[in-house]
């Protein structure tokens, strides 16, 4: 029996979604459809094919693999088999592709390449899942969504039907068209949106970059083969990784394999005939959630009905305050709108057609038409001096815990933190070489090093920790640890943080 392995490629920054979606917490990590997040859905809808012999695969920044790891607790799946590798730096879809097909199973295996911020049925998806096997012994296999309009913001497949069989032979992949084009197509009737979902075996990817790609594949092998592979859940890629071409799968090789008349391996579309939405943008999100909402078309979505609200005028509200106190938000003569605000309440008045996304510490307003645009802002302030605004929110998640930024910044001579440790989790062994910390418990027990010395601390306890003095902090209860640090000196940032030891890689 064949292995199937669904690689969830779970990369990206989803910067057209900032403010909500920051460098070090992304899009596909957040909770934007319904209770889960995007990267939970997708594990989710991996379920829904209901295969033994299956495996999950995730691939992601190394950043981000501790949140994942939280997040694969959070769904309780029993007996999940899966294996998170992560990348030193994104390098696109195919370099991914390429060594997933290299590491995972053997030449045999089947695997199911997934985008994780991606909204399908998952009926649907098992269904073109089920059909793609009459294919993949000597095919790659796509999903081809059925158009329901001219749309300028997706990729395009071009296929040759056959009204016989369940998938068509694959003319040819078209990136983003312009206005014109996209009426074309979607008028002609033979082109599919590209759902960016690749079912192949892997001795046929590998072939193919053997043939499109060889550099990719070569670069691939001397990464992998400099990778401790010893893990069975967690693979740290090598640095090497760097030095692989970025490229998407599309170009390296799905282009130039349907241009290949002499190729003993062909290219199938199975078309997918249900609800599908990409989430790039504020608009592809209202859209998502106000058609559930409407029209309840999305079975994973129907817990959005709890936190979101549609009205006769088309809003979207996503309220994520308790549903025990009053509402965040107040419209009045406000229709076809977007408004999510964490925690401070929002009023909106007499507008039409807007995005509203209030957090913590950023505030977006903007026309709905023009969203695509909100990458401008992220790129305005990577250039400034705010660029941690697109780095993370105020609450920061680490391998040990989080902590919240409740005042101060780096330069401000001043900084308070309110930070959580999960239970037997502790932080790095550490010194900071401009800024002393003074530390407060406010609830847990917790095990304090300063110097040589060793502390127990409960509820109230506090203590000092000078400018280069060694220190740490372990949760020893079965409880959270959470306690105050005020730091002071003249450099406050991240980076001056020198680390001994640490349970997490980091020194």
């Amino acid at each position: 029996m064949s292995l199937f392995n669904f690689i969830i490629l779970c990369g990206g920054s989803g910067s057209r979604l900032w403010p909500k979606s920051r460098t070090k917490m992304p899009k596909q990590l957040l909770r934007i459809t319904n209770e889960y997040s995007m990267l939970q859905n997708t594990i989710l809808r991996t379920q829904s094919c209901e295969m033994e012999n299956s495996k999950i695969t995730i691939i992601c920044n190394k950043d981000h693999y501790f949140i994942i790891l939280e997040q694969i607790q959070e769904l309780k799946i029993e007996h999940l088999n899966f294996q998170i590798i992560t990348e030193p730096c994104g390098r696109n879809s195919a370099p991914a592709i390429c060594i997933s097909s290299l590491i995972t199973g053997n030449e045999n295996t089947i695997s199911i390449i997934m985008p994780c911020d991606h909204i399908l049925d998952a009926q649907e998806f098992k269904s073109c899942f089920n059909k793609s096997f009459s294919y993949i012994d000597k095919s790659i296999v796509t999903f081809g969504v059925i158009p329901n309009k001219p749309e300028t913001g997706y990729g395009y497949i071009k296929v040759k039907f056959n009204i016989n069989m369940d998938g068509h032979l694959i003319q040819k992949f078209i990136e983003k068209p312009c206005l014109k084009e996209a009426q074309e197509f979607f008028e002609s009737g033979n082109y599919f949106w590209n759902a960016g979902i690749f079912i192949f075996k892997n001795i046929n990817m590998i072939r193919c970059f053997e043939k499109y790609a060889p550099d990719i594949l070569e670069s691939s092998r001397e990464c992998i083969s400099k990778t401790d592979l010893s893990s069975k859940n967690l693979i740290h890629l090598s640095s090497d990784f760097l030095k692989i071409r970025s490229i998407s799968i599309d170009y390296a090789i799905m282009e130039l394999l349907t241009k290949d008349d002499l190729s003993i391996i062909n290219a199938y579309t199975i078309p997918y005939i249900s609800y599908w939405s990409d989430i790039g943008s504020y608009s592809s999100l209202y859209d998502a959630i106000n058609d559930a909402l409407n029209d309840a078309i999305l079975p994973e979505n129907e817990s959005e009905k709890e936190s979101s609200m549609s009205n006769n005028k088309n809003n979207v509200v996503r309220d994520l305050s308790s549903k025990n106190s009053a509402s965040n938000t107040f419209l009045y003569n406000v229709s076809n709108s977007y408004i999510d605000s964490e925690k401070s309440f929002v009023a909106v008045i007499g507008v039409d057609n807007l995005v509203v996304v209030n957090t913590d510490d950023a505030l977006l307003i903007c026309n709905k038409d023009q969203t695509q645009d909100v990458k401008k802002v992220v790129d305005y302030l990577n250039s400034s001096d705010k660029k941690e605004l697109t780095l993370e929110h105020k609450k920061v998640y680490r391998p040990w815990g989080f902590y919240v930024n409740v005042y101060g910044s780096d330069t401000d001579g001043s900084k308070i933190k309110k930070i959580t440790v999960y239970p037997g989790k502790k932080l790095s062994l550490q010194s900071h070489n401009q800024r002393s910390e003074h530390w407060v418990i406010t609830r847990g027990v917790g095990k304090v090093q300063v110097g040589q010395e060793f502390y127990n601390m409960t509820v109230d306890s506090h203590i000092y920790i000078p400018q280069k003095e060694l220190h740490r902090i372990e949760n020893v209860g079965d409880e959270l640890l959470e306690f105050t640090e005020t730091q002071i000196g003249t450099y406050l940032g991240e980076d001056d943080i020198i680390r001994y030891e640490d349970d997490f890689g980091r020194v």
